[in-house]
């Protein structure tokens, strides 16, 4: 197979995997994939998954990445933070809560981290539309009020008022995007009286 009729065909794909070329063209030959990143024409990001090369990563695209190359995950903790401007420093991670293990990967594309919570604790994400010209879909990525819940319930050592100034947070950007009520609701369905005590101490930490 030429390359320019396959790129043709997936050009608006973020992402794409070895199965959704076979269903396209069922007679593909995999070695032809090594040979095209041998190239320079594709990356392999994990497992059956590959992007073209020279096609620019924007956030949304590594979003979409994170969410496809370990499944089911939804985008969170510091990446969502700074998705809503809840920082201002840069994030040279995509960071991700899933319901398998602990893990991350080191790609081509970027670095994805991935952290786990039980089954019970996955929820509380936002379903968003990638931009018009890509076939990848929809990325998940957690709500202004679940980021901040997970990034507390995975991050134990932040105890007191002091702690949270290292993030630097922006408390502005916070109170136009989340909904308190809400994140209280999300506490009482969470039912951890050592989690509903540190956002009471981080809330405190609002000038």
């Amino acid at each position: 197979m030429r390359f320019i009729a396959f790129q043709d065909v997936f050009r608006d794909y973020t992402i794409f995997s070895t199965n959704e070329v076979e269903k396209v063209f069922p007679a593909f030959d995999r070695k032809v994939l090594v040979a095209w990143q041998k190239k320079g024409y594709l990356q392999k990001i994990r497992n059956n998954w590959y992007r073209f090369a020279k096609r620019p990563l924007h956030e949304e695209d590594l979003f979409i990445i994170a969410n496809k190359i370990y499944h089911p995950s939804y985008v969170s903790l510091e990446s969502a933070f700074s998705y809503y401007q809840f920082i201002q420093e840069g994030v040279f991670r995509t960071t991700s809560i899933s319901t398998l293990k602990t893990t991350h990967f080191d790609t081509p594309a970027g670095y994805f981290q991935y952290r786990n919570v039980k089954p019970s604790l996955f929820w509380g994400y936002r379903l968003i539309r990638q931009r018009e010209n890509s076939l990848s879909g929809w990325y998940k990525i957690a709500s202004p009020e679940k980021a901040v819940i997970d990034f507390l319930y995975l991050n134990p050592q932040y105890e007191e008022e002091a702690d949270f100034d290292g993030l630097r947070f922006n408390w502005e950007a916070f109170s136009a995007q989340a909904d308190l009520g809400k994140m209280k609701r999300y506490l009482r369905y969470i039912k951890s009286p050592a989690l509903s005590d540190r956002m009471k101490k981080f809330l405190h930490a609002q000038p």
